[in-house]
C-alpha cells in the first residue's frame, strides 16, 4: 500500500506543481521523502533483512541469503545479527561448495551417459597369436597415431609416431617410430628412459620406462600413475630422454586423452 502511495505521490507533483502554493508544495515534496524512507525501511529494514536472510538459507538460496547479509552489514552496522551473520557466512561457503561439487558429479555424469560408447582417440584391439589370428587378450591403444619429435646427435626435430599398448592398468607401454616410420625403436639390451609427464592440471610426474625389446615399458606402479593420468583426460605432455645416452630425446602430446575411461571400461568387459 506504502509503494502505491509513493508512486501515487510522485506522479501527483507533476500535476498539482503549477497550480497549487509553495508551501502545499512543499507538502507534497516532504510528504514524498517520508514515503521513501517507509519505502527503504520496509525494504531495507533491519527486521526485514534478518527475516530474508533466515528464510532464504533455510530454502538453500544462498545468494539471497549473502546478498541481505552485506545489506545489514551496510545499512544496519549497529545490528547485533551482524556477528552471527558471520558465523552464517562460513555455513554458507560451506554449503555453497558442497552444492558446486554435486551439480559438478552430476554434469559429469550426466555427459559419461550421453557419450558411453564415446572413446575419443581410443581404440580397444586384439593381440594376435603366431598365425596372425586374433587372441582373446585385448589391449588400449591410440586409434591414430600420436605425432611428436625426436632429437639425437645425428638429427633434430625430427617426425615421431608414438602407439600406446594399455593392457590394463598395472602394464602399460608406449611405442617410439623415428621418422614417423613403420619400425618402433628397439633394444638389444635393455634400455632405461626417464619419463617425464604433465598433466592436464599441469602437475608434472617423473617416471622411469624400460626398452626389452621393442617398446617402452612402465612397471607396476608407474604404470597405474600413468593410468590414473589418462583417466583424468585433457592435454598430456611427454618428455622421455634415453638414460644412458641423454641426447636422445623424444616429445609428444596427447592433445585430448578424453573419454579413456570409456574405453577402459570396454576392454575391461571384452
Amino acid at each position: 500500500m506504502k509503494i502505491k502511495q509513493f508512486i501515487y505521490g510522485i506522479a501527483m507533483t507533476g500535476l498539482i506543481v503549477s497550480c497549487v502554493s509553495q508551501s502545499d508544495y512543499d507538502k507534497v515534496l516532504a510528504e514524498n521523502e517520508k514515503l521513501k524512507l517507509e519505502l527503504e525501511d520496509c525494504q531495507h529494514g533491519a527486521e526485514k533483512l534478518i527475516a530474508n536472510v533466515e528464510k532464504a538459507y533455510s530454502e538453500k538460496n544462498y545468494s539471497f541469503a549473502r546478498e541481505n547479509i552485506d545489506l545489514l552489514a551496510n545499512k544496519h552496522p549497529e545490528s547485533p545479527k551482524n556477528k552471527d551473520f558471520e558465523i552464517l557466512l562460513k555455513s554458507i561457503e560451506k554449503a555453497e561448495l558442497i552444492e558446486k561439487k554435486k551439480k559438478e558429479a552430476e554434469e559429469k555424469e550426466r555427459i559419461r551417459l550421453e557419450n558411453l560408447n564415446n572413446t575419443g582417440m581410443w581404440s580397444v584391439r586384439y593381440y594376435v597369436d603366431e598365425f596372425g589370428e586374433k587372441t582373446n587378450q585385448g589391449y588400449i591403444s591410440n586409434s591414430l597415431s600420436i605425432k611428436g619429435s625426436f632429437s639425437n646427435t645425428a638429427t633434430q626435430d625430427s617426425r615421431l609416431n608414438v602407439d600406446f599398448l594399455i593392457s590394463n592398468s598395472s602394464k602399460i607401454s608406449f611405442q617410439l617410430y623415428e621418422y614417423a616410420g613403420n619400425n618402433p625403436v628397439k633394444a638389444y639390451s635393455s634400455e632405461s628412459y626417464r619419463v617425464l609427464i604433465q598433466d592436464k592440471d599441469g602437475n608434472r610426474h617423473k617416471l622411469t620406462a624400460t626398452n626389452y625389446s621393442d617398446r617402452l615399458s612402465f612397471d607396476k606402479t608407474s604404470s597405474r600413475k600413468v593410468h590414473g593420468i589418462l583417466m583424468k583426460g585433457g592435454t598430456i605432455k611427454f618428455k622421455v630422454v634415453e638414460i644412458d645416452t641423454p641426447t636422445t630425446e623424444y616429445d609428444f602430446t596427447i592433445q585430448k586423452a578424453d573419454w579413456y575411461d570409456n574405453a577402459y571400461k570396454k576392454l575391461k568387459e571384452s
